[in-house]
């Protein structure tokens, strides 16, 4: 098996494989562009318009925020452009009779279908790319752009439901911070709960309204709250309230909030990044079950490109005077279950009662599964 995918994937381009490769090009733009226009007039559009009529945005501003929801856009609608383009061809080969006379040249449908492999691989390689390197710079600038438009400010570098933990150098837990809000610009928490371990003997509590970094005196310092003290044998021997309460600190968590953004923003170095600092438990946000699907997502959904042009191209292919109708309500059905497939898997990760790498891999499997069933019928018939 591995040296027939070397042999298809690494042999030399002929003059065949040019010519089929060629053909693409222009159906798979046409139809990319028609579904990724049809998704912006359904979706996007009615969002811009309405940030111009109820928040009085300039239409240039409008159409930056359109544009810039292009590359998420197209990292969805293109293996659509992929399995519309394979289809196509193969259908315009298959009516002037050149599959025929492939075939009768001695010439494998495998071989044949060599192409559409390198082609299915060249989209996976353009839409990795745009979520890689793409996607993590547009869709923070277009938050940052929709809340200005609405709200007329700068969007703040913020975090909901914020955990903490703080250590010493020798991996000790000092404290843990926990915060309903925290805004990394101003270095802001809002709602705090602190668990402080940093006295032998004793485990401090302490509850506030605000907590505010000061670096002139390294720490934080809190406003109206209330201080628990408690005993390791769990006994509450004080509990105080203060207007102000100043705590020494080494280190504040606006470097960790920098590197946060949402899990569908992030390249895979990032993510990376972000996922072990979720596993060793330096700090907890709410989409750590989102950013692990997007995780094992960043090579599966690419490499579907590849996997529904092979479903895509054999079915272009019919005998003679047979009706193609049926073929055209099949590529519905692919489509539908890739994906609806997609979201239910990605829902039930997200829940918690499926595993992230196999929510993600699931809807490329039946895609696997439905393209070897098309193939091996095809080559039958052939």
């Amino acid at each position: 098996m591995i040296k027939f995918l070397k042999e298809i994937i690494f042999a030399r381009v002929n003059i065949l494989d040019k010519y089929i490769i060629n053909e693409f090009w222009m159906p798979f733009i046409a139809g990319s562009a028609i579904i990724t226009g049809i998704w912006l007039s359904a979706d996007q559009l009615r969002h811009v318009f309405k940030l111009i009529t109820t928040s009085d945005a300039p239409i240039t501003l409008a159409i930056t925020i359109l544009g810039l929801h292009m590359p998420q856009i197209l990292i969805i609608t293109i293996p659509i452009g992929v399995l519309w383009a394979s289809f196509l061809v193969f259908s315009r080969l298959n009516n002037d009779s050149e599959i025929i006379a492939m075939r009768t040249s001695g010439i494998s449908l495998i071989k044949i279908l060599r192409p559409v492999i390198l082609f299915g691989l060249l989209t996976s390689f353009v839409s990795f790319a745009i979520s890689e390197f793409i996607v993590p710079i547009t869709g923070p600038i277009v938050r940052k752009l929709e809340v200005y438009a609405v709200y007329k400010n700068p969007f703040p570098n913020s975090k909901k439901n914020f955990v903490y933990l703080e250590k010493s150098s020798g991996k000790q837990l000092k404290r843990i911070f926990y915060a309903s809000y925290y805004n990394a610009d101003k270095d802001l928490l809002k709602k705090i709960l602190i668990l402080d371990f940093t006295r032998k003997g004793l485990r401090q509590i302490y509850t506030a309204k605000l907590g505010r970094w000061r670096p002139e005196k390294g720490g934080w310092e809190l406003s109206n709250g209330i201080s628990h003290t408690i005993s390791n044998d769990d006994f509450v021997s004080r509990v105080s309230s203060f207007d102000v309460l100043f705590i020494p600190s080494t280190s504040t968590p606006a470097k960790l909030i920098q590197e946060l953004s949402k899990p569908s923003e992030m390249n895979f170095a990032r993510l990376n990044r972000f996922l072990k600092l979720q596993k060793t438990n330096t700090i907890h946000t709410d989409d750590y079950a989102e950013a692990q699907v997007t995780f094992h997502s960043k090579f599966a959904r690419p490499l579907a490109c590849l996997l529904i042009a092979l479903v895509g191209a054999p079915l272009g292919i019919l005998p003679r005077r047979s009706n193609s109708s049926w073929n055209y309500i099949i590529l519905a059905i692919v489509i539908f279950q890739f994906y609806m497939s997609q979201s239910v898997c990605t829902s039930m990760a997200e829940a918690g009662k499926l595993t992230p790498f196999i929510a993600a891999w699931v809807p490329n499997i039946v895609l696997l599964l439905i393209a070897v069933f098309i193939i091996r019928q095809k080559t039958r018939l052939a």
